[in-house]
């Protein structure tokens, strides 16, 4: 089966790159332009109204583009665009979605995906380079890339072409360290400044019954999905991926510091500092553990983690969870692990090289670069969804009192990931004070890991990439969780040594020569 998907995608893009051998430039004589609007036609991006197809899968279809959003529905008001989802609704593996969508040739008008794979097929001939059109036709998009020289650096192939506009966040800090005050405070302790005393304050919280119903249920540490546990060893300065460290590039469970934070760890597990479930209790461990009043302490998104404080305020009376500094590692540094970067999500829009017009095509794009096709993506529709008050959106009470926020604003098609700018002051509309004060502390301290910035790779490196980088994640993750657990102790020589087996060197100075390409860009 392999060898026949192969033959087919090779038969489909020798078709791609029939059809795109002048892609490096659009003009009239490719037949564009034929009904797009003038300069002077507003937002409208056709003189006539058309539809486009879109692909948009994404979350394992948790998002799939739905005809009837009325996001989409006030666009096509505006730009005489109306989009059809081609997507199929019943897929729930985005992936398989999206390779079965290429393998079939028929590429639709607009395709969301990630980075990577909108950069490999765009270099075989499925999509067309952006440059030259949003240059001709996308004034918005060009002020993006003139007052952001990121957006390239970071988005373009390694043939120098654009082959789609990113999803922008907004923001700085994303996840913080939460822990219950209220327990503290009873038990007489401070908030921890190092791991020590963050270890012997969870070792409270197990031992000294917090939440003061005679038994010994409390789960000191706990977090909700399994990858987290990389968060907790950066405690030792241990990290989960690359990083940088001043500009050397660095891959986290190679450095010794991952070895010291596993053997901690171990430690604390077997102690019952953490949660003995933290592996199997699965994304509802938030509510669970704080919803029966025996979770002490997680590293989490600040916003919805802090709205806990309300939402259980009547079931547990007192309860003050709150966010506080990053504990300060063994050699004094305090680093969080995450932040939010303009680009983290590495996601856009490309437009398939079959597209009737192009220029329709990315003038439509175009306008959600306006201010009010940013505003319609972040907010919604006014009236509905929100209101202008003081010439500023605010949400309305419908979305506000939503149990998911944003996930009401995705049910309108808003907040998706597209090819627009977020607006974190969306998100500052319901996200408490505690929340907003714990954001203000780590942005000010600047206590984030140095990222790697999002790099782009040659076609040779993107194979090393996809040959070695899921085997070392594959085998760090089970040694991780054989090491915590205490299936085996943990001999990080040995550990080691098996991932320069499996190529850890090679995957590493892959990272390096696209950082070095990315300084001299």
């Amino acid at each position: 089966m392999v060898r026949k998907f192969s033959i087919i995608l090779a038969i489909v893009f020798m078709v791609f790159m029939t059809a795109c051998t002048n892609k490096s430039s659009v003009d009239s004589k490719d037949g564009t332009n034929t009904e797009s609007a003038g300069k002077n036609d507003g937002f409208l991006a056709s003189k006539k109204p058309v539809e486009k197809t879109i692909f948009l899968h994404y979350n394992d279809g948790g998002v799939i583009f739905d005809d009837d959003w009325p996001t989409f529905k006030q666009a096509a008001k505006e730009t005489n665009v109306t989009l059809k989802g081609v997507a199929p609704k019943t897929s729930t593996n985005s992936t398989e979605a999206f390779n079965l969508m290429i393998a079939s040739g028929s590429i639709p008008d607009f395709v969301m995906d990630k980075k990577e794979n909108l950069n490999k097929y765009g270099m075989e001939g499925a999509f067309l380079p952006l440059e030259d059109l949003i240059k001709k036709y996308a004034p918005h998009i060009q002020k993006y890339l003139d007052d952001m020289p990121e957006i390239m650096k970071i988005s373009q192939a390694s043939d120098g072409h654009l082959y789609y506009m990113p999803f922008i966040a907004d923001g700085v800090a994303a996840e913080g360290w939460y822990i219950r005050k209220d327990w503290l405070d009873k038990l007489g302790l401070q908030v921890p400044q190092t791991v020590d005393e963050f270890h012997d304050v969870l070792k409270a919280f197990k031992e000294k019954d917090p939440n003061g119903n005679g038994k010994q249920d409390e789960v000191p540490f706990f977090t909700r999905i399994n990858n987290r546990i990389f968060d907790l060893a950066s405690l030792w300065g241990g990290f989960g991926d690359f990083h940088l460290d001043g500009d050397q590039v660095k891959y986290g469970p190679y450095e010794k510091e991952f070895g010291t934070a596993m053997e901690n760890l171990a430690q604390w597990y077997k102690e019952g500092l953490i949660d003995p479930e933290i592996f199997t209790r699965g994304g509802n461990s938030r509510d669970v553990l704080l919803g029966n009043n025996t979770g002490g302490a997680t590293h989490d998104w600040f916003g919805s983690t802090a709205n806990y404080n309300t939402t259980l305020k009547d079931q547990i009376p007192g309860i003050n969870f709150v966010p506080f500094a990053p504990p300060a590692a063994p050699n004094g540094k305090r680093v969080e692990p995450t932040r939010r970067s303009p680009f983290n999500n590495f996601t856009g829009v490309a437009i398939g090289y079959k597209t009737k017009d192009p220029v329709v095509a990315i003038k439509y794009l175009d306008y959600f670069f306006t201010k009010e096709g940013r505003r319609l993506m972040n907010y919604g529709v006014e009236g509905d969804t929100y209101n202008m008050v003081d010439g500023k959106p605010v949400l309305a009470q419908k979305v506000l009192s939503s149990s998911d926020i944003p996930g009401a604003l995705r049910a309108v098609g808003a907040q998706i990931m597209f090819a627009y700018q977020q607006d974190f002051d969306y998100e500052k509309q319901w996200t408490n004070d505690i929340a907003l004060k714990g954001e203000d502390e780590y942005a000010k301290n600047d206590y984030f890991i140095k990222e790697l910035p999002a790099l782009n790779f040659t076609q040779e490196e993107e194979k090393v990439n996809n040959d070695i980088g899921p085997q070392i994640q594959t085998y760090t993750d089970e040694m991780m969780q054989r090491w915590i657990m205490g299936a085996e102790p943990v001999d990080f020589e040995k550990y080691k040594k098996h991932l320069e087996e499996l190529g850890i060197k090679d995957f590493i100075k892959v990272h390096e020569d696209a950082y070095k390409r990315y300084l001299n860009n």
